[in-house]
C-alpha cells in the first residue's frame, strides 16, 4: 500500500468514526428531547384535567360545563386527546378532536375504558403515547343516591399520537445517515487530492533519487516551497549529497595525486635501472646506483605507508600502542634524534609545567617530525625553530614555530588536505609530496586531538597540536 493510500485510509477511517459517533449521538439526544417534550406536554394536560375534577368524601364530580379547559387546538389531530371514564368504564367526557369512528381513536377509547394498570409512568401502545390518573373518593355513595355528574372514581387519560413524531425522527435518522455519507465521500475525494498534492514532493524526490547514477552527484532533490518536514528532509538529503560529492571529488583528486606522487619515484627507479643496464660498470658505480635506488625505494615506501594510513577510516586510524607519555622526558629524547641534521643548532625546545598525555609514541613522533621537517624546509638557514610543550587547561599543547615566509590567508584552509602545496612552497623549488600536514591532521584526530595553524610574529608559521591531558 502506498503512503498516499495509508494516509488517506487513516484519515477516512478517523473521519468516518467521528461522523458515525456524532450522528448517532445527535440523533439520540434529539430523539430523547422530543419524547421528553411530548411527555411534558402530556403531564401538563393531565395536571390541568385532574385539577378540574372535584373529589369529595362521598363522590367524584366532573362538571365540564363549569370549567373552561384549554389544551391547545382540540380540533387538530396532532394535539393532545383526553378521555374521562367512571368506575364502570362509561365515558364521562372527551376532547373534541377524538373521533370515535376512527380506528386509531377506537384503540385509544379501548385503552381508556379497559385499563386497570394505572401508574404515573408514561405508556406507549402502537402509535399512542399516554398517561392515566385515577381519582377515587374515600366513602362513595350508593349508585342510587348519586347525581348524574357523580361517580365513585374517575380515570383521566391523556394521549397524543406519535405518528408525526416518528415520521420526524425517521427523516432525522435518514438525514443523519445520508449527510455523513455525502460528507465522507466529499472528504475522501478532497482528502486524497490533498494527500496526493502534499506528498507529491516525496514522489519527486524518489524519482530524482532513482535517476542518479553511482558517480552523479550533481542532481539535487527538489525542495518544496512549503516550510515543513518534507522541505527539511529534502534540504538534509541535499546536504548529504553535497558532502558525498565533496568526498567523491576529494577521493578522485586523492587517487590522481597519489598516482602522480607514486609515478615520480617509480620513474626515477626505472630510469636508473635502464641506464645501469646499458653497459657494464665499475663496482663503485653500481654501489652509488644501489644507494640511489635505495633512497628512492625508501621514499616510495614512505609515500605508500602514508597513503595507506590516510586511506583508513577514522576509527581504524588509531594505533593500539597507547601509553602515558611524560613530555618532560619524551621531548628531550626525541630532539636528540635530530643531532645528525645539519641544522640541529637551529632547533630549540622548551617544556612548561608537567604535561602528560596518553598517546601512541610512534604516531606522536611522526606528527612532530613532519612539523619540524616542514619548518626546516621552508625557513632559511640560521633561523630559529622552536618546539614547545606545555600544560594547558585540560589539554597538552605542542607547538612548532619557524621564521619562514608563512602561509597566505587564502591558503590556510587547504593546507591540511592531501597533496596540497601552497604557491610559496612550489615557488621555492623545495621537493615535497603535500602529504605531511594531511598526515599530521589524521594523526591528531586519531589521538582525539586537533592541529591548527596560526601566523608567528614578526614572521613565520606556528603549528599547534592539542591533545587531551592525562592526570598522573
Amino acid at each position: 500500500m502506498t503512503l498516499i493510500n495509508r494516509v488517506s485510509a487513516f484519515f477516512l477511517l478517523a473521519l468516518g468514526a467521528c461522523l458515525i459517533g456524532y450522528s448517532a449521538t445527535a440523533y439520540g439526544l434529539i430523539r430523547e428531547h422530543l419524547f421528553h417534550q411530548l411527555d411534558t406536554q402530556l403531564q401538563s394536560a393531565l395536571n390541568v384535567l385532574v385539577a378540574a375534577v372535584e373529589v369529595e368524601s362521598d363522590g367524584v364530580k366532573w362538571q365540564p360545563s363549569d370549567h373552561t379547559i384549554s389544551l391547545g387546538d382540540e380540533k387538530e389531530d396532532y394535539e393532545v386527546r383526553w378521555i374521562i371514564v367512571d368506575e364502570v368504564g362509561r365515558i364521562v367526557d372527551e376532547s373534541h378532536n377524538l373521533r370515535s369512528p376512527d380506528s386509531d381513536d377506537q384503540q385509544l377509547l379501548s385503552i381508556a375504558t379497559s385499563s386497570n394498570d394505572i401508574s404515573s409512568a408514561t405508556h406507549h401502545s402502537n402509535q399512542w403515547r399516554y398517561l392515566q390518573h385515577r381519582l377515587t373518593c374515600p366513602d362513595p355513595k350508593p349508585a342510587s343516591e348519586r347525581d348524574d355528574d357523580e361517580s365513585a372514581s374517575l380515570t383521566v387519560t391523556v394521549a397524543r399520537g406519535t405518528d408525526q413524531l416518528l415520521a420526524d425522527l425517521w427523516r432525522l435518522g435518514l438525514l443523519a445517515t445520508i449527510l455523513p455519507v455525502v460528507l465522507w465521500i466529499a472528504a475522501a475525494v478532497a482528502g486524497r487530492t490533498y494527500c496526493r498534492r502534499a506528498l507529491r514532493p516525496v514522489g519527486e524526490m524518489a524519482a530524482r533519487a532513482r535517476s542518479m547514477t553511482n558517480a552523479d552527484f550533481n542532481l539535487r532533490i527538489p525542495v518544496s516551497r512549503q516550510v515543513d518536514e518534507l522541505s527539511s528532509l529534502a534540504m538534509a538529503f541535499n546536504s548529504l549529497l553535497d558532502r558525498l560529492q565533496q568526498a567523491y571529488q576529494q577521493q578522485q583528486r586523492f587517487t590522481g595525486d597519489a598516482a602522480h606522487q607514486l609515478r615520480t619515484p617509480l620513474t626515477v627507479l626505472r630510469g636508473q635501472i635502464d641506464v645501469a643496464l646499458r653497459r657494464p660498470r665499475a663496482p663503485e658505480e653500481y654501489h652509488q646506483l644501489l644507494e640511489l635506488l635505495g633512497d628512492q625505494s625508501h621514499e616510495l615506501q614512505q609515500i605508500v605507508e602514508i597513503l595507506l594510513f590516510l586511506a583508513r577510516n577514522e576509527t581504524d586510524a588509531a594505533l593500539p600502542d597507547q601509553q602515558q607519555i611524560s613530555m618532560e622526558q619524551w621531548l628531550p629524547e626525541y630532539m636528540n634524534h635530530w643531532r645528525s641534521h645539519p641544522r640541529f643548532g637551529d632547533l630549540q625546545w622548551a617544556i612548561d609545567g608537567h604535561p602528560v598525555l596518553t598517546a601512541s609514541d610512534s604516531l606522536l613522533q611522526q606528527a612532530v617530525e613532519n612539523l619540524i621537517s616542514n619548518a626546516l624546509k621552508y625557513s632559511p638557514d640560521g633561523s630559529l625553530i622552536i618546539v614547545k610543550a606545555r600544560q594547558n587547561s585540560g589539554s597538552i599543547v605542542i607547538s612548532v614555530e619557524d621564521r619562514g615566509s608563512g602561509i597566505a590567508a587564502e591558503e590556510r584552509t587547504a593546507i591540511f588536505d592531501p597533496f596540497y602545496r601552497s604557491a610559496a612552497a612550489r615557488q621555492t623549488g623545495v621537493a615535497g609530496t603535500g602529504l605531511g600536514l594531511a598526515l599530521v591532521a589524521r594523526i591528531a584526530r586519531a589521538m582525539r586531538g586537533t592541529v591548527r595553524y596560526e601566523p608567528a610574529r614578526p614572521q613565520g608559521s606556528r603549528f599547534i597540536l592539542e591533545f587531551p591531558s592525562t592526570t598522573t
